[in-house]
């Protein structure tokens, strides 16, 4: 017998619904085709440099500074002096991006600053290299690596000799070929002084009104910042030197002079060259600092390391193994003379750091100090008095 009820037709309305389900399939599958047409046509995401090399920090497109940790500093004593902590590390790709010293940036002055000479690119090869990348110009950060800022860039040749910034923080007096200029933050504006061959030796009044220079190893010479006129002057200087209370110190061949005011008459001197100690040439000091109140000289000769102390006029032989090229208030703090690996050594605490704050490129042109006063003349914030 034959089963009708297999034959029976299947109601119209389970036939609908079947319609039904079948086209919404169907519009499904034109959906996602659309969707994917869509981000075929939808343009990949741009990420930021930041986002990148998220170990960088940006400070412009093409400039930014990493933090990289300071090194260990080997004592012949076997003394662990050395202070392991990050510091900034700087690329600079385009130099006209950074931002420049700004006297009106009250944030910059809060430590003391050290200035230097930096041609922040040096690989011609570089696809990024210009001449004016490669070029040498004057920087500034803070004596604990932080806030460099570009202070001046249109030099013609390389810098050289020790920069004198003034007591107001305005002027910067240096040398640039056969020149010594002075260069003005607040106008922008660069004044040649002598155009002669000689190692640059400058000295501020304390006043930043006056400027005493060498034009030659025997001729100085005074600059008023009024009236823009240059005019001899017998004074004595050397490379080293400072005004204070108006006082002028000088840190000489074999010791630390305190001269009267704006005379060549001497005061007191705390001298090294004990006799029938050492011989002349071993005495005689090669690289030489200063504090900024004059109280505190150091030296070094072929030899030796000195320091001299003109309240107790005394000078005597030192064991460091570092000379302080730069040296800071009360004469607690002092740094090395070159950039490319810089140093800094605390003799209350006998601690000291080291670190490399130039990415790119290398300079062993001399440093200097500046804004000395600042935070109690401590280097670092942390610093206790």
């Amino acid at each position: 017998m034959i089963n009708t009820e297999k034959l029976r037709p299947i109601p119209y309305r389970t036939t609908t619904m079947n319609k039904w389900f079948i086209g919404l399939v169907l519009a499904a599958q034109l959906v996602g085709c659309g969707a994917e047409s869509d981000q075929e046509n939808t343009p990949p995401r741009q990420y930021t440099k930041q986002e990148l090399y998220p170990d960088r920090y940006y400070v412009t497109e093409n400039n930014w500074y990493e933090m990289v940790d300071s090194e260990d500093i080997y004592y012949k004593d076997g003394v662990k002096r050395a202070q392991i902590q990050p510091f900034p590390k700087y690329y600079i790709y385009r130099a006209k991006e950074w931002p420049r010293e700004d006297l009106n940036d009250a944030s910059s002055y809060d430590l003391p600053r050290v200035q230097f000479y930096w041609a922040n690119m040096g690989d011609k090869h570089d696809p990024m290299y210009t001449a004016y990348e490669g070029q040498t110009k004057i920087w500034s950060m803070k004596t604990d690596g932080t806030d460099l800022r570009l202070v001046l860039d249109n030099m013609t040749v390389g810098g050289y000799g020790k920069m004198v910034r003034s007591p107001d923080n305005r002027y910067l007096a240096y040398g640039n070929g056969d020149e010594k200029r002075v260069y003005d933050l607040k106008t922008g504006e660069t004044y040649s002084l002598a155009d002669n061959y000689g190692v640059p030796r400058f000295v501020w009044t304390e006043d930043s009104k006056t400027l005493y220079f060498a034009d030659t190893r025997s001729l100085i010479y005074k600059w008023d910042i009024e009236t823009k006129q240059v005019v001899p002057s017998e004074l004595k200087m050397t490379d080293t030197n400072v005004f204070f209370g108006g006082y002028r110190y000088v840190v000489a061949a074999t010791g630390l002079i305190k001269f009267a005011p704006f005379s060549n008459d001497v005061v007191s001197r705390a001298s090294w060259r004990m006799p029938n100690e050492l011989d002349v040439e071993d005495a005689i000091s090669v690289d030489r600092s200063i504090s900024p109140t004059g109280k505190y000289a150091w030296a070094a000769s072929r030899k030796y390391h000195f320091k001299a102390d003109m309240e107790k006029e005394t000078a005597q032989r030192m064991k460091s193994s570092m000379m302080p090229y730069i040296l800071g208030l009360n004469g607690r703090f002092g740094g090395s003379k070159h950039m490319t690996t810089f140093t800094i050594r605390d003799y209350q605490t006998d601690k000291a750091w080291r670190w490399r704050p130039l990415g790119m490129n290398r300079t062993i042109k001399h440093n200097s100090l500046y804004n000395a006063f600042a935070n109690n003349g401590l280097w670092f914030k942390e610093a206790q008095s």
